[in-house]
């Protein structure tokens, strides 16, 4: 009888304790059902979609900086956007996912974007475009790049687009996203979005819906659009031969916002269409291929 009583109570020891360790782990687990990201291996230029119905997460941090959560209308969910920049170095980091009463963590790997080398070889006019010397040169590039903060700032915080982005035009890729521009054979930069050949005066098409926040002639860029999507998404349309919207005007995908040109510092008749995501230049193509 004695040894029975002691049996009992050791199983009964073994169940509490049992129930103990497993409830904690139980109950993260289901916290983690109702997070799901797209990925857990990126390379550069792409992003991380975390997509969750929870609404008590207070904190998002990748790479030390932070990220907000938007309220998706299109569903009963949020949305956060991460977008992986063509100069983080590949290798593991942490996400981390603060809520009411819980903390994640998980481990994400950023793959090598494999950009290629881009080659121009430009006249001493053009150069003084990219590498200005002279102070009239020097104080245009602070000017134009003041009017394109203004219009990538104050983004709208309601999604403005639906769908996957569309290709602006029809086309050739020139030269890649990501790839490592030289001019006259000295490094300048990596390449921002996409550079898409064709004829000159071919009509440019909106990829998304939203709400243009610059049209005007840069020095650099040339005749350049900028549309606000939404949630911190923007994409601009550089070297235009000419503009055909205007700052306010909301616009549909597929509405015709100008054409093929050479203005600014270009070589030949392209469109340079690049998309930013909270700061950050990712790959457009991701937007066409990918999005959600």
């Amino acid at each position: 009888m004695l040894v029975r009583r002691q049996f009992n109570l050791v199983l009964a020891l073994v169940i509490i304790l049992g129930l103990i360790t497993i409830f904690p782990i139980k109950a993260v687990g289901e916290r983690e059902k109702n997070i799901f990201l797209n990925n857990q291996q990126f390379k550069q230029g792409e992003l991380i979609i975390i997509r969750t119905e929870n609404q008590h997460i207070y904190r998002i941090n990748f790479n030390q900086k932070e990220y907000h959560l938007y309220k998706d209308n299109n569903t009963t969910g949020f949305l956060a956007l991460i977008p992986i920049s063509y100069w983080l170095k590949p290798g593991e980091y942490k996400l981390e996912i603060n809520g009411q009463n819980f903390n994640m963590l998980k481990d994400i790997k950023i793959l090598p974007g494999n950009f290629r080398k881009s080659y121009l070889d430009v006249d001493s006019e053009k150069e003084e475009i990219v590498r200005p010397q002279s102070k009239e040169t020097i104080e245009r590039k602070k000017r134009d790049n003041q009017l394109i903060n203004k219009a990538r700032k104050n983004s709208s915080n309601t999604r403005l687009w639906q769908g996957k982005f569309i290709w602006p035009v029809d086309g050739t890729i020139s030269t890649p996203f990501g790839a490592t521009r030289y001019i006259n054979n000295r490094l300048q930069n990596r390449h921002s979005g996409l550079d898409i050949a064709a004829s000159k005066e071919t009509a440019v098409k909106a990829a998304a819906s939203g709400i243009v926040k610059l049209a005007a002639e840069l020095l650099v860029t040339g005749n350049t659009i900028i549309i606000d999507h939404g949630w911190n998404i923007s994409s601009s349309y550089c070297h235009l031969d000419d503009i055909k919207v205007s700052a306010g005007q909301k616009i549909e995908k597929r509405d015709i916002i100008g054409s093929i040109g050479s203005s600014g510092f270009s070589t030949g008749p392209h469109l340079h269409w690049t998309v930013k995501v909270n700061g950050v230049f990712a790959n457009p193509e991701w937007f066409i291929n990918s999005l959600f």
